[in-house]
């Protein structure tokens, strides 16, 4: 017969009996009113992490008990806070323990309880508040976007230069531009961005005005935006314009080719 199983579990029964014997030791030299005596003795059982949670709790108790008696009522407060916070559960007999120990035992206890229902409180609303942020879609950004560009009139064969600034916002976009010939012409466009990605197509309206001409336009644009390294943007465009003349000497309409670029300036 091997005689290792039976060396272990004597061993093991030594040490059970060994930790039950000190509990029991502890709490009779409380019951003596040997204070001190228990005190040293829980503290060394205490310091043992092997005996059960049940073990721990009443020697906690005891120990607690035992500092009250000899007068050390901080220490015997840190014990009953520890035991309030390990062992939530476990409270004073008032047959066994003093009236005001019992009282200050329950005072700790409901006041961590307190303290861990107002954390998981806590930790849900911040759950709830992370969830409610996840589920709101983030702002679009707003880009400026200054632009120059060259433009040509394939029905007046003139071409110009021009200069402007537009605002993009997701996948609506606005502009300001100034055509620099003589005299000049400003337009104000319009439009829509479909899509995603480094090329987009673009479609919109255009409205123009030449105060020199005394005279103003309106017509359709299409065109791309590309994406260009470094943050620059390529503008093409071919639009089509209907000018409101009150005079005879010039066309009524333009065809216009405009080819450019842009930096786009985050501004949100």
């Amino acid at each position: 017969m091997n005689p290792r199983p039976a060396v272990f579990l004597l061993s093991v029964l030594l040490l059970m009996s060994g930790a039950a014997w000190a509990q029991g030791a502890g709490v009779q030299l409380y019951e003596n009113g040997e204070y001190e005596a228990a005190v040293q003795l829980l503290h060394e059982q205490l310091a043992d992490a092997q005996p059960p949670s049940a073990e721990r709790a009443l020697a906690r108790v005891y120990l607690a008990a035992s500092l009250h008696a000899l007068g050390q009522a901080e220490e015997a407060r840190k014990q009953l806070e520890l035991l309030a916070r390990e062992y939530p559960e476990q409270q004073l007999d008032p047959v066994r323990f003093p009236p005001e120990l019992v009282a200050l035992s329950e005072a700790i206890r409901q006041q961590v309880i307190s303290e861990r229902e107002f954390a998981a409180r806590e930790a849900q609303l911040l759950k709830e508040r992370e969830e409610a942020l996840r589920r709101v879609p983030p702002a679009p950004h707003l880009f400026l976007r200054p632009e120059a560009f060259g433009l040509f009139d394939a029905v007046n064969r003139t071409g110009t230069l021009g200069a402007g600034a537009s605002l993009r916002r997701e996948s609506l976009e606005g502009s300001l531009r100034v055509l620099l010939g003589k005299p000049p012409v400003f337009h104000l466009q319009a439009g829509w961005l479909p899509g995603h990605g480094a090329w987009r197509p673009f479609l919109g309206l255009r409205a123009g005005l030449m105060p020199g001409l005394e005279s103003y336009s309106a017509g359709p644009v299409v065109g791309a935006r590309a994406a260009l390294p470094g943050g620059m943007v390529g503008l093409v465009e071919a639009g089509a314009d209907y000018f409101f003349l009150g005079r005879d000497d010039r066309y009524p309409f333009a065809v216009t080719v405009q080819a450019g670029v842009g930096f786009d300036l985050r501004l949100r």
